[in-house]
């Protein structure tokens, strides 16, 4: 790959990357002007984003992060604890 498209494809990155952020940091409310998350879509493509950038967080105790941990895994009609109780 030669430098000019090195450098395109740099930035495409670089506005994706600008595009998300904005668009994750917007308000979203319902028609009752309710507090709403982003879309499912844009969290999705966020995602991904991070994924294919090998990009990672460590759940530190107290965090939102940490807190999916309790969530549980459903299999089949089964549920399965992500992580063992104290």
């Amino acid at each position: 790959m030669n430098k000019a498209d090195e450098k395109a494809l740099g930035g495409l990155h670089g506005k994706l990357a600008e595009v998300l952020s904005e668009a994750l940091s917007q308000s979203y409310v319902d028609e009752q002007g309710n507090a709403l998350p982003p879309p499912a879509a844009i969290l999705n493509v966020a995602r991904q984003f991070l994924k294919d950038n090998k990009i990672e967080s460590t759940a530190a105790e107290g965090s939102p992060l940490h807190s999916l941990a309790d969530l549980p895994i459903f299999d089949d009609d089964t549920v399965v604890p992500i992580r063992k109780s104290n």
